[in-house]
Parts: structure tokens; sequence; C-alpha cells
């Protein structure tokens, strides 16, 4: 008796663009491809994914700082003054 099993795949679709470099930041890449055995679009997509999650990640902490701010009735002013003030203790 043979058990199959189904494999979901998830089929993504992809677009070929073309990026404009400069020459010594393409050097810069070719370098990194060589020395890390990949393509460059593995490097520019692995590049972008950290670039979005990055500024996501920061978005994500200013939205939390304003969300405290106004809850807590803070100012700009008030916050700084508080950086001010840690810095000072140290």
């Amino acid at each position: 008796m043979a058990i199959y099993r189904l494999i979901k795949i998830k089929i993504m679709s992809v677009a070929i663009i073309e990026i404009p470099f400069q020459t010594d930041l393409l050097k810069q890449i070719d370098s990194f491809v060589d020395e890390k055995n990949c393509s460059r679009a593995d490097i520019i997509l692995e590049a972008t994914k950290m670039y979005i999650a990055r500024k996501q990640n920061w978005q994500k902490i200013f939205s939390l700082g304003d969300r405290l701010a106004l809850k807590n009735n803070l100012s700009e002013t008030d916050v700084m003054s508080e950086i001010k003030a840690c810095r000072l203790e140290k």
C-alpha cells in the first residue's frame, strides 16, 4: 500500500528589474559575491530585505514613542530633557 503526501508549494511571482549602480559600488558587490560564492541578485535581495525590516522596526519604535508621549502627555522638550538628564547621570 503506497502512502501519498500532498505537498503544497507556494509559487511566488517574480519581476526582473534593472538598477543602475555606481561602478565602485558594483565592484564592492562583485567582490562580496566572489567571497561568499553567491550571486549579485542574492546579495541585493538580502540587502533589500534587511533595509525594509530595519525601516519597519524603526517605524514601530517611533510609533510606540508617539503613543507613549500622547498617553503620558509628554512634549518633545520633556523627552529631550529626560535624555539629557540620563546622559548626565552616566
